[in-house]
């Protein structure tokens, strides 16, 4: 999905100003103001998964408040950073933010979202300051918190987007296009108790975490946390903002960190949408943000690993577990599964 974005100069003579204040008093950038108005266009198209359930594209819509920082850049690194904001109605397709810019007559000029001032944008988000060469973006698993079953609008905290802007006279436009996709995890757990059988270490077992990984069986080993071995997710990446490095990678963040991807599946407190209580059979929906580089190649297995904790009765406590034996679920891919962002990927597992 993009979010096409186009930011109009309130008057010529804004545009004028710009000019002017950065070449009579470049130190104190004044800055000009600036609408942007934006609307929101899903792409076409979806792909086919192995057991897929559903699959679409992410919904496109602004909250009622919203934010967009727009960071300038040139050969040494950044510019200026600066916030757009817009109010109007939930749910709505177009929006007008704004805002004043900054920066420098000739530099290259992104837009990200969320907002980096924002709770969600200061986890996801690290050095987007004066000066600084490099944009890092964290391990999408810990800002997305709680994960809300069969509730995809959850997500919209992590909705991570870039998109660089190109000006043309006083009519400057941004396509703002997502960095991660969405798995739609549909989970059926049978025959894994909340009381196991006398003897077992899970007693009063609790099935509260999921890990997403891959693994390609043709290397060496496996690492157990699969960190920089895991041929297809990304735990934190970087974008490049000087203008020769931007260039030389396209605009595109590139990994610095591969691995497994963690997530809470806790509604509210210490109880867990998966443990079986007084049910045989308890079936629930979770929605996952995943970021990748390259596609599931053909041999690959895509594993969904369920943890959670165990009461232990000599020791008085609840002890942490990161996957359960028979919650270990791997499946191997048969032909090449492209992997494309603002798409939502359904599966079905059981436990």
């Amino acid at each position: 999905m993009k979010h096409i974005i186009t930011l109009i100069a309130m008057t010529a003579s804004a545009a004028v100003l710009m000019n002017s204040c950065q070449k009579s008093i470049p130190e104190e950038k004044e800055g000009v103001p600036m609408t942007i108005q934006a609307s929101v266009v899903a792409p076409a198209g979806t792909k086919t998964f192995y057991e897929y359930t559903d699959d679409k594209t992410l919904e496109g819509f602004w909250n009622s408040e919203e934010a967009i920082t727009v960071v300038s850049f040139g050969e040494s690194g950044i510019s200026a950073v600066d916030t757009f904001t817009s109010t109007g109605e939930e749910g709505r397709k177009k929006a007008e933010f704004s805002g004043t810019w900054t920066g420098n007559e000739g530099d290259k000029i992104i837009c990200l979202y969320p907002d980096i001032n924002s709770y969600e944008g200061k986890s996801i988000f690290e050095g987007v300051n004066v000066g600084s060469p490099l944009i890092f973006m964290r391990n999408l698993s810990t800002p997305a918190g709680v994960l809300q079953h069969d509730d995809p609008a959850s997500l919209s905290a992590v909705g991570l987007m870039l998109g660089e802007v190109t000006v043309s006279g006083d009519v400057a436009h941004v396509y703002l296009e997502h960095q991660i996709a969405v798995f739609r995890i549909e989970v059926t757990l049978r025959d894994f108790p909340y009381e196991a059988p006398d003897g077992s270490p899970f007693n009063q077992a609790r099935v509260n975490t999921i890990r997403i990984k891959c693994v390609d069986p043709d290397a060496e080993e496996e690492d157990e946390w699969g960190l920089n071995g895991d041929p297809v997710f990304v735990r934190k990446s970087c974008l490049e903002v000087t203008t020769e490095e931007y260039i030389s990678h396209n605009g595109k963040p590139y990994a610095v960190e591969k691995g497994p991807l963690d997530y809470y599946l806790l509604d509210s407190g210490n109880n867990s949408e998966l443990t079986l209580m007084d049910e045989d059979v308890v079936e629930k929906t979770f929605f996952v943000p995943v970021r990748f580089e390259g596609d599931l190649e053909a041999g690959y297995e895509l594993c969904f690993q369920f943890g959670g904790n165990y009461y232990d009765d000599e020791e008085g406590s609840r002890n942490s577990v990161t996957v359960f034996p028979p919650c270990d679920k791997r499946k191997t891919i048969l032909s090449k599964l492209p992997l494309e962002n603002g798409k939502i990927y359904g599966f079905k597992v059981s436990i």
